[in-house]
């Protein structure tokens, strides 16, 4: 049980990825040292010792935190209404120190060793023996590297990318309304841009689909924001072609999910912090001449 904890747990199932090349699938190392297990599961060791032969030629120029990795073989996983077997490729880059008290007789040994804490799973992907011709379905996890460093896990050594299902196309979509209100609203408070992406995201909370026509009539409204968003989505499109970022199903876990890592908090010196979400006509920015300080004025109907 706390082997399937450490393995499991960290990853989302609604989160897919799955191998790609630009090329051939051949042409993906990893997909062919799994496929390989999958075909012949007696493999696994001689494929295992590839695997991470594979993962240093990657890393070692790149200044990669080194650590262990672990290749592993599931039998009888459940995804969705499907049962079958998963490879699950796991790398070890932080260890924990940990206290050890020894007791007999009234007498106490203590002393610490280092280990690996089944709550906190470094690196590491599940492979689903199922869609095989399309790159097998995924599950991906990188704790240590969430923003630059990341594409050596994820783009050069194990080459996955993400489904563009709704659950990722609604990500995204949040994802770049954050950066459109950085962009729509320069020089603005920091009111304005919060307020602005929350209220996003209660009109994608309110509604099934999302409709850029539809999100502009009711979010936007102005006939230049409006415009500055057209703009910007023509931008997007051209960059992410794949996507369909004018109308999709939108899914709620996504919106769950991405919405813990967006700041709602304004924090003003270390005396207090604004929690905002929505309603920016509620809340004023000014200055004052004789303090010399800025402030924040609030409007509320009750207090709770």
């Amino acid at each position: 049980q706390l082997l399937v904890k450490y393995f499991f747990k960290a990853f989302r199932i609604e989160e897919r990825y799955r191998f790609f090349h630009e090329t051939s699938l051949d042409y993906n190392e990893v997909y062919c040292f799994v496929r390989d297990i999958f075909e012949s599961p007696s493999k696994l060791h001689e494929k295992s010792v590839e695997i991470a032969k594979h993962l240093y030629a990657h890393s070692r120029n790149q200044n990669i935190k080194d650590g262990d990795v672990m290749v592993t073989y599931f039998e009888d996983c459940v995804l969705g209404d499907e049962v079958t077997d998963a490879v699950g490729i796991f790398k070890v880059e932080n260890r924990d120190t940990y206290i050890k008290i020894m007791g007999h007789a009234g007498v106490f040994d203590i002393s610490s060793e280092e280990g690996i804490s089944i709550n906190k799973l470094d690196k590491g992907l599940i492979i689903f023996n199922t869609d095989k011709e399309t790159g097998y379905q995924t599950m991906l996890v990188d704790k240590t590297n969430k923003a630059g460093n990341a594409q050596y896990w994820q783009n050069d050594f194990l080459g996955v990318e993400p489904f563009t299902d709704e659950y990722f196309q609604t990500q995204n979509i949040i994802n770049n309304l954050q950066e459109f209100a950085q962009e729509a609203f320069a020089g603005q408070t920091k009111t304005e841009k919060i307020a602005f992406v929350n209220e996003s995201i209660d009109y994608m909370k309110s509604n099934n689909q999302f409709d850029q026509t539809d999100y502009q009539e009711t979010v936007l409204q102005a006939p230049e924001l409006i415009e500055h968003f057209e703009n910007f989505q023509e931008k997007k499109q051209i960059e992410q072609p794949e996507m369909n970022v004018e109308n999709f199903d939108i899914s709620k876990p996504a919106i769950k999910n991405t919405k813990r890592f967006i700041r709602s908090v304004i924090k003003l010196d270390k005396n207090f912090h604004v929690y905002v979400h929505g309603n920016r006509q509620n809340i004023e920015r000014g200055f004052d001449e004789n303090r010399k300080q800025n402030f924040y004025t609030l409007y509320f109907e009750r207090e709770e």
